[in-house]
């Protein structure tokens, strides 16, 4: 039955109720009205009362048949279940109830659309796309939360950067790198396969940076698995997948609840940055009253703002003979922020590398070198410093460092620069246009890090190279009966270095028995304590 035909009933009900009542009044009404008259018409007025009544009552409930379910439905859509109704009520409730079902269906095709991206966002920003690791955000909630426990030692971390990703990549071809990429990827997922059950992330951070969080393992535990997982990343090397040295270098620490993440991984990334600096494989990180780490934005913000501002030191450590007899002086860059905090070359050069600062930090230390080496023209000074071969590859920094070395003169040839090429595969490509320059100019020209004897003196000759310095390797630890081989080997490179011409230095030693050891075999090094830095 529709509502209308119940309306139209229900008004033949009140229409026939109320007749019936005026019939009744008027034939009571012809005389004088007696009290069964009264009683009659009372009777009469009460049953068109009844009738009016029962016609709204009528009314209402088919009104109610129909809009109840209607607005039970949009409830449910409010509280998040969408549903289609089929009509089976009053036709007159059936417009708008095709109207609500078409409206809810396309609220539900947009909330499943939402919920889709939603669902392809979260999956992007918690999965690394290239090696299918956790992503950033995911290891990062995941610390958060470890550090919110109580207790002692709540976990450790793992930081791997790979060494010189962003030249792999443009060397010998993204592929190359994303395999790589996908092979650490791997070795990381092989050396910890309980890790994830026991609440672990492994994550890739950024484009060379992995990290391993392990909850509520202890110092000694760490120190092992980041030893052994240095000793599988050489395997890597060995399958070439990559032209640098090594595949990467490796940092870890213990963190406790109650810390900052900000402090843990300032903590853990100093140590990361200082080892790229050094021949250690891996590194455990202490704590250190070094101040926080900074960023890679913050670096290159701090880069660009102490060469503008001239906040750019020379550090300079003499380079002595077993006389005392000075051949150098080795200098080192050193950076301050505005707040007066100092950053050494440990610190600053990866960094410079990552944000693609190293050929105006290198060009600043060369013009820093010859305005110390002229003025002071009567000390007869030589300084040593360092080039990248990030640098040394662009044709600007060859061309800037020639005009530094006009603006001196003769005493260009008082200046020594020296390259590391171990791992360079295109050595003569990436170097010579500098070199050749160099030499023309009378220049200096050694190689740094050397830690075994040159095989290729062709090319030594070719480059211009008249010096090895040592790499830190081989000048620590030479006292005792077990370092007797190495200490045959410098004796065989200092021989190996006179019958071609080369001289063979050191950097800063380890200790002053290293430096006097390193002195009585012919290599002349800086000694443990540096000297102030000298602007």
């Amino acid at each position: 039955m529709s509502i209308g035909s119940a309306t139209q009933r229900a008004g033949l009900a009140v229409t026939g109720g109320f007749s019936l009542s005026a019939v009744v009044g008027l034939w009571l009404l012809r005389g004088a009205v007696t009290a069964d008259q009264l009683v009659w018409l009372a009777a009469a007025h009460a049953l068109g009362a009844a009738a009016t009544l029962a016609a709204l009552v009528a009314v209402s409930r088919w009104w109610r048949r129909g809009g109840e379910p209607l607005l039970a439905q949009l409830d449910a859509a409010g509280q998040g279940r969408i549903t289609e109704r089929a009509q089976d009520g009053p036709v007159e409730w059936a417009p708008m109830s095709r109207t609500i079902n078409v409206a809810l269906t396309r609220i539900k095709a947009q909330l499943d659309d939402r919920d889709r991206r939603l669902g392809e966002l979260h999956a992007e920003l918690s999965v690394d796309p290239v090696t299918q690791l956790a992503a950033r955000a995911q290891f990062m909630d995941r610390l958060a939360t470890l550090l919110q426990e109580p207790g002692e030692a709540t976990g450790g971390i793992v930081l791997l950067r790979i060494d010189d990703l962003a030249g792999l990549n443009q060397r010998a071809g993204r592929e190359r790198a994303d395999e790589l990429l996908k092979q650490v990827a791997t070795l990381l997922r092989t050396r910890a396969p309980r890790l994830v059950d026991a609440g672990g992330v492994i994550a890739r951070l950024n484009g060379a940076d992995f990290g391993v969080l392990m909850p509520f393992v202890r110092a000694d535990a760490l120190d092992t698995w980041t030893r052994e997982l240095s000793e599988a990343l050489h395997g890597l090397k060995q399958r070439e997948l990559t032209d640098r040295p090594r595949v990467g270098w490796l940092a870890a620490g213990v963190f406790h609840g109650g810390e900052s993440i900000g402090a843990v991984m300032s903590r853990i990334d100093h140590a990361l940055q200082s080892g790229e600096g050094g021949d250690a494989p891996w590194l455990m990180a202490r704590v250190t009253r070094s101040g926080p780490a900074v960023s890679l934005a913050q670096w290159r913000s701090l880069i660009d703002e102490a060469l503008v501002t001239g906040r750019v030191d020379l550090q300079l450590s003499p380079v002595t003979t077993l006389d005392g007899t000075a051949t150098q002086q080795l200098a080192q860059v050193r950076l301050q922020n505005a707040e007066g905090r100092s950053f050494d070359a440990d610190e600053v050069l990866p960094s410079a590398l990552r944000t693609a600062r190293i050929a105006d930090i290198d060009l600043r230390l060369a013009e820093l070198a010859l305005a110390r080496i002229a003025g002071h023209e009567q000390d007869r000074q030589e300084i040593a410093i360092r080039v990248s071969a990030r640098s040394a590859e662009r044709p600007t920094f060859v061309s800037r460092f020639e005009e530094a070395l006009a603006g001196v003169g003769p005493l260009a040839q008082r200046l020594w620069v020296e390259f590391e090429i171990d791992g360079e595969r295109n050595v003569t490509g990436v170097l010579e246009p500098l070199t050749t320059m160099l030499q023309r100019r009378g220049v200096h020209i050694g190689l740094r890090r050397v830690l075994t004897p040159p095989d290729d003196l062709a090319l030594l000759r070719r480059l211009g190279v008249g010096y090895l310095r040592l790499g830190p390797a081989l000048s620590t630890g030479l006292a005792g009966d077990g370092s007797a081989g190495k200490r045959r080997l410098l004796q065989l490179m200092v021989e190996l270095g006179a019958s071609e011409g080369l001289r063979v230095l050191a950097a800063e030693a380890a200790s002053d028995s290293d430096a006097q050891l390193l002195r009585r075999v012919g290599i002349p090094c800086a000694s443990p304590a540096e000297s102030p830095p000298t602007r």
